[in-house]
């Protein structure tokens, strides 16, 4: 970590992280035991929900029904009931209708993330979006609240429901003339942060060592961020990083005596601003144009295990880690661990891993850290796909994880004369990955794809918010970036998270896309067939379990277009509670467009408990427009 004294930054108030007393946390009702009060009636109802939220400074976050919410009730049958009519009791109490439900036992809110099943429920916190000028509007879609009942039928009168998540209030000022763009939060503690718990026995789905928001709109150096967290006990040091619009990532640390609770229902404080703070502020060390490669402490045995890694400490141990890759050092088996955040102000990027010849073999844990700036470079012979990691293989087993791509990537592709059926890979993280023996765990992008350039003979063109070409496996990664792509080729393959997933045997789980996919003119050489593009993956195989996309598919193509929520093509594989919460696809061809807000086009392949809860749409997939979502057996799940 590069330390900065001569100008001052975040002076932290001991991470005022306050657990906040009762009339400090986010507000509920006292008139049924201090939870909020809902009447139901026994009428037909269903809508996407939304709550609205105030901050009054002194009392915290009060919460408010509005009209539309939704919540869903389990029993024998299931049903999604609605707000009604007008609210009382300063808005949190209303009257909400649906159907009658056999034997109800539990409640969980917002409808548009329950699941089929009560047992599929859980809690998700990742690809949260903050709008500087309303900055807790997202909230309404990470505020899960669940209530259990034992009433049947017209019996059921009042529902009692319980906060469960926490919400973490950041006032940050950067330095003059900066404004926000990402936020995140990051632990070493082994326990993690909690990303992801089921509601039935709020276990621990998912845990990551970070957590990133994108802010959207800042103009000031000046903002708020309230950011949902999930119910955990951190036992070691609290990071939290800002990226600027300058690519800089600023960031400080936290540390606090004993156990520290998140609990839900509250909201907890903390002030950032300049002075004060004992060793100045923590910035991104740079990786330049003059970064002169120098090699890491290799004693001890280091390298060896997950516990005992290389440790890349500067932009010059991650320039010599990069020299020795291109040199034909594959690091098998071998473990690193990213412990500052890094600035990339090169004017070209080489990225860890060139080629099928010269790979990266070795396993690469970020530490939650971030890395900024720009990644440029354009296709040749010897640099054929493209990310922070250029080409991943290995003959034993590998893990990337803990990583954050905050940085622009801009990648040409080269129009060699001939013909090629390659793949070629860019992704903000990796380019290419084809084997099932690695693994992706909590990465994410949040900077924006400029891709151009290629030849319509040569190559299979594949690109992703985290992975241009996969074999991998995959959980609890996101991207709320944005990639604008006009490229051709012999094939191309766009996804807010993964290009072309190629491998019958891959799993993709817990990932969520909230970037934006441009489409400027791309073409591919046949126009029998199609380019694909999907919110999570251009052309997906294999398994994909508990997906989500948020992001925009817009602009237009040369050639016929397959469009989808999910994905733009799938094949060969099953596909289970993912869910695509937008119909923002305004995508138009000189061919023609297959839009499916689920699916563009299926092939052999099983979907099911998708889209349970968003409201009715016909439009669930491309090929086939009275499709809808059914389960299958219990045992696939």
């Amino acid at each position: 970590m590069k330390i900065n004294n001569a100008i001052p930054f975040f002076a932290v108030f001991p991470l005022i992280l306050m657990g906040c007393t009762q009339d400090e946390v986010i507000k509920e009702d006292t008139s049924v035991g201090g939870k909020e009060k809902i009447s139901v009636t026994v009428t037909q109802g269903g809508a996407i929900t939304r709550i609205s939220h105030e901050d009054d400074g002194a009392n915290g976050l009060i919460l408010k029904w509005t009209a539309n919410d939704a919540f869903k009730l389990y029993g024998t049958t299931t049903e999604v009931f609605t707000t009604t009519g007008p609210t009382d009791g300063d808005g949190k109490i209303a009257t909400f209708t649906g159907n009658a439900v056999e034997d109800a036992q539990h409640a969980f809110f917002p409808a548009s993330k329950a699941e089929k099943r009560w047992e599929d429920c859980h809690f998700n916190v990742i690809g949260q979006v903050i709008d500087a000028n309303a900055p807790f509007a997202h909230l309404s879609g990470y505020n899960f609240m669940t209530a259990q009942t034992t009433a049947s039928g017209t019996e059921i009168s009042e529902i009692s429901f319980k906060h469960k998540i926490a919400v973490l209030k950041f006032e940050v000022t950067l330095p003059d003339g900066i404004v926000p763009k990402y936020i995140t939060l990051s632990t070493q503690d082994d326990a993690g942060i909690a990303i992801s718990q089921k509601a039935s026995d709020e276990s621990n789905v998912t845990t990551a060592k970070q957590l990133t928001a994108a802010i959207s709109g800042a103009s000031s150096k000046k903002f708020t961020a309230y950011m949902a967290i999930l119910p955990s006990t951190l036992k070691e040091k609290l990071a939290l990083a800002v990226t600027g619009d300058d690519g800089m990532v600023y960031s400080y640390t936290v540390s606090f005596n004993g156990d520290f609770p998140y609990e839900a229902g509250k909201v907890y404080n903390s002030e950032l601003t300049f002075g004060g703070i004992e060793d100045g502020y923590g910035t991104a060390a740079i990786f330049d144009n003059n970064v002169i490669g120098n090699t890491w402490d290799q004693s001890d045995n280091k390298g060896s295990t997950k516990d005992n890694p290389y440790l890349i400490e500067s932009a010059g141990h991650l320039k010599y880690l990069i020299e020795q890759v291109e040199a034909g050092e594959a690091y098998l088996d071998k473990f690193f661990k990213l412990t500052t955040d890094i600035k990339v102000t090169a004017d070209t990027w080489t990225p860890i891993g060139i080629s099928y010849a010269k790979p990266f073999s070795g396993n690469f844990d970020g530490g939650g850290h971030t890395i900024s700036g720009e990644l440029k470079e354009s296709f040749s012979d010897d640099l054929q796909n493209f990310g922070f990691f250029g080409y991943l293989t290995t003959t034993s087993s590998m893990l990337i994880e803990n990583i954050h791509i905050a940085a622009n990537i801009t990648w040409s592709f080269a129009s060699p004369e001939g013909t090629s059926t390659l793949y070629f890979g860019v992704g903000g993280v990796i380019g290419h990955g084809p084997t099932l023996k690695i693994t992706v765990y909590n990465c994410t992008m949040s900077g924006e794809m400029k891709i151009s350039g290629g030849n319509l003979a040569y190559g299979y063109l594949c690109i992703g918010g985290i992975i241009g070409y996969s074999g991998v496996h995959m959980n609890n990664c996101s991207s709320t970036g944005q990639s604008d792509v006009s490229c051709k080729g012999s094939l191309v393959r766009i996804g807010g998270i993964i290009g072309q997933n190629g491998i019958l045997g891959s799993e993709h789980k817990h990932c969520i896309n909230a970037s934006s996919i441009i489409l400027s003119n791309p073409e591919r050489s046949n126009t029998n067939y199609t380019i694909s593009v999907g919110g999570i993956g251009g052309s997906m195989a294999g398994k994909v379990l508990g997906c989500c996309n948020q992001g925009s598919i817009t602009g237009r193509c040369l050639s016929p277009v397959d469009v989808g929520g999910i994905a733009g093509y799938i094949t060969w594989g099953k596909y289970h509670l993912n869910r695509n919460l937008t119909t923002d696809f305004n995508v138009t061809s000189k061919e023609t467009v297959r839009l499916g807000y689920l699916i563009g086009e299926l092939s052999n392949a099983t979907v099911y408990s998708c889209n349970e809860s968003v409201g009715e749409q016909s439009q669930w997939i491309g090929s086939n427009p009275a499709w809808t979502p059914t389960i299958d057996d219990e045992n696939e799940h």
